[in-house]
Parts: structure tokens; sequence; C-alpha cells
């Protein structure tokens, strides 16, 4: 009887301790400098289309990036081929030039909202491309760039 109460417990914790997180994966940005032609993909594969997720872009910054928000064109490619680019601008500061994401030392980390509460409708590999849409060709100081899909909540 003993057993049953230390499994029933352990299993409790188990669920408890359940990661969220579906994917996720993050990108250095060479020297913190992000060349326009410099595309990241990433791959999710996707085993249900009923639990709706949210996907976020996750990026870091040091203290030295010079403007208070970022332009990405983003690219899925469902696994039957279709193709939908966004462009998205994301706010990394207020404005009284306060960074709005968490860090320590000069370091800034942000979780950005791309889509919330989506279904993958399509068993398979989804691919997602980031690219900055800023006007340099170069795009200093973002040292790192990635994506997290979720089970929404």
């Amino acid at each position: 009887m003993n057993n049953k109460w230390l499994w029933l417990v352990l299993l409790f914790f188990a669920q408890a301790c359940v990661n969220l997180n579906v994917y996720e994966k993050t990108e250095v940005v060479q020297g913190a400098s992000w060349p326009k032609n410099k595309i990241f993909r990433f791959e999710y594969l996707s085993n249900d289309t009923i639990t709706p997720k949210n996907v976020n872009i996750d990026l870091r910054h040091n203290d030295l990036y010079p403007y208070n928000n970022i332009y990405l064109f983003v690219t899925t490619i469902a696994p039957d081929g279709k193709r939908l680019t966004d462009t998205v601008e994301f706010t990394l500061a207020d404005n009284k030039g306060k960074w709005t994401g968490s860090g320590i030392g000069n370091i800034c980390d942000l979780s950005l909202i791309f889509r919330e509460n989506v279904r993958f409708g399509q068993l398979g590999k989804y691919v997602f491309y980031i690219q900055h849409g800023m006007r340099e060709s170069t795009l200093k100081n973002i040292t790192d760039v990635g994506i997290r899909i979720e089970n929404a909540k």
C-alpha cells in the first residue's frame, strides 16, 4: 500500500515539473554582427494538430544596440510546402530607453510573441526562417536569435 502512495506522489511531482516547451532552439549571432543575408533556420516537427501552441521569438542583445525596436522577416513553411512570410516589429525598449527584457550586466534577453494559440494543422516538419529587416546591411549588437514553441496555457 505504501508503494502505491509513493508512486502516486512521484507521478504528481513529475506532472508538476513537465516542461511546456515543445521546441526550443537558439543560434548565436557571430561577433554580435548580423548581416542582412544571414537567415536563421529552425525546424519544428509537429506531431500534434489539436493542442494550441504559442510561437515566440527569443532575442538577446547587448546594451549597445542602437534602436528601441527591431523588424524581422519571418517565413514559415508548412509540411505541404505552403509558405507564409510576415514582417513583424518588436519593441525592445520603452519610450524612455529602458530595455523591456531581462538580463544580467549589459545583456538583455527577450521572448517576443510571434503567434499565440495557433494549431499546427498538419503533421510533419515546419521550417521557420528569421532574417532581420532593419535598414543596415549588418545589424550590430544582436547576440542570439531563437524560436520557442510551447503549449498555450
